[in-house]
């Protein structure tokens, strides 16, 4: 039976991959519901901007999406996406501002509604995206090696 010893330095291995790789197919999933405009968030985004949007513009947050996924699964130049990453994530919280009525029971900040936890659960996902661009060198072992791999092939 394998020990804790072990599990952990598996985890310790392989915990940043798990984590950029699932950051990104949140992003890129979200982003093509978006996209596609086949999710209820479209009518939340709109209602959340303080001025009027055009049709297209949850499609555009959502082609956004999609893009700051795939540059995180890509786990390529990642400190470079974090102005991107932050100014997204900081206006998931606009809803907080904007609309209180939704995010909040009774107009008290403590009792959220589910969108409001929607929103709050955002925390969860700007400090793992700051934690990823903010160690774009931190990569697991394996991921690592075979980058060095490839770099020494290149002649």
């Amino acid at each position: 039976m394998p020990s804790i010893t072990f599990a952990l330095r598996q985890l310790n291995r392989h915990g940043l991959l798990a984590l950029r790789l699932s950051l990104g197919t949140v992003y890129v999933w979200f982003g093509a519901l978006k996209a596609a405009d086949c999710t209820p968030v479209g009518q939340l985004v709109r209602d959340a901007v303080p001025f009027t949007t055009p049709t297209w513009f949850v499609s555009a947050v959502g082609a956004l999406e999609i893009v700051v996924g795939l540059w995180f699964l890509s786990g390529r130049r990642l400190k470079w996406l974090l102005p991107l990453f932050v100014a997204h994530m900081l206006s998931t919280f606009s809803v907080l501002v904007f609309l209180p009525g939704q995010a909040f029971q009774h107009a008290e900040p403590w009792q959220l509604t589910m969108t409001g936890e929607f929103v709050v659960k955002n925390l969860v996902l700007l400090s793992a995206g700051l934690f990823l661009c903010s160690h774009p060198d931190a990569l697991p072992g394996p991921e690592r090696d075979m980058r060095a791999t490839v770099r020494a092939l290149k002649v």
